[in-house]
This record gives structure tokens, C-alpha cells and sequence, in this order.
């Protein structure tokens, strides 16, 4: 049940920080993004590491209950899906990091976001793709595993 649980709280909540990522940082408000982006990126943070630690945690605890090679078959693919997965979302936090940092940066110097925030946006948007993908498939190995 608590694999269950985390592994809801891990999707969803990344695609909930996503949209609203996607509406602040898409924006392109520069007093927005400098007053609202930290904390995106600090629940978006506290709730992936939790739960992602949790699902490791109780993954292989699973695992180790039922028996599965933890590197092998089913398995082992959802684990190449998860660190797929946790490297675009290491990726896409240290971008709203810089996100955050030009958008103060502008209001420091009182002028428009820069063309390298431009370019942080759209890495931030394309590494979207490859980690809801990457988790969509982790949930049908999940699901549709071979035992």
C-alpha cells in the first residue's frame, strides 16, 4: 500500500509541479516567477526526494519478499526508467534553480529576461518528455509485470 501511495505521490506530484511550473515559468512574469519559482522548486523537491526514497525503500524490500532479481526482467527496466527518469528531474531542478536566479536577476537590473532564460525554459519543457514517458512506464511494468 505505501509503494502504492508513494508512487502516486512521485507521478502526480510531478506532473502537478509540472502544469504549474509550466504556467509560472511560461509566464514569463518576471516578478512571478522570482516570488512564486522557489517555492515550486522546494515542494517539488521535498515531495520527488521522499517519495521517490520511499519507493526504492519499499521496491526492493518488495522485491526481496517475492523473490524478483532486483536487476533482471521486468524489474530491472523499471529501474533504467526510474534513474531515466530521476536524471531529467535532477536536470529540471537545477534549471529552475537558474530559472529563479535570471528572473531576479532582472528585476535586480530592472530589465526583461534574458535569452538564456528563454533557452532554460525550453531544456526545462524538453526534459519533460523523456521523465513522464520513462514514469508512465514504470506503471505499466507495475501493472502488467510477468511473474
Amino acid at each position: 500500500m505505501i509503494h502504492v501511495l508513494s508512487a502516486t505521490i512521485l507521478f502526480g506530484g510531478g506532473i502537478f509541479a509540472a502544469l504549474l511550473g509550466t504556467i509560472v515559468f511560461g509566464s514569463k512574469k518576471v516578478r512571478l516567477i522570482a516570488e512564486v519559482g522557489p517555492h515550486i522548486v522546494r515542494v517539488e523537491f521535498y515531495l520527488t526526494t521522499l517519495s521517490a526514497l520511499i519507493q526504492i525503500i519499499t521496491g526492493l524490500w518488495l522485491a526481496s519478499l517475492l523473490g524478483f532479481p532486483v536487476l533482471t526482467g521486468w524489474l530491472g527496466w523499471a529501474l533504467i526508467l526510474l534513474c531515466t527518469a530521476a536524471v531529467c528531474w535532477i536536470l529540471g531542478v537545477w534549471l529552475q534553480h537558474r530559472m529563479v536566479d535570471l528572473s531576479k536577476k532582472a528585476i535586480e537590473t530592472n530589465s526583461e529576461l534574458s535569452a538564456e532564460y528563454d533557452a532554460q525554459f525550453k531544456n526545462w519543457t524538453f526534459l519533460g518528455l523523456p521523465s513522464t514517458v520513462a514514469m508512465i512506464g514504470i506503471f505499466y511494468l507495475m501493472v502488467f509485470k510477468s511473474v
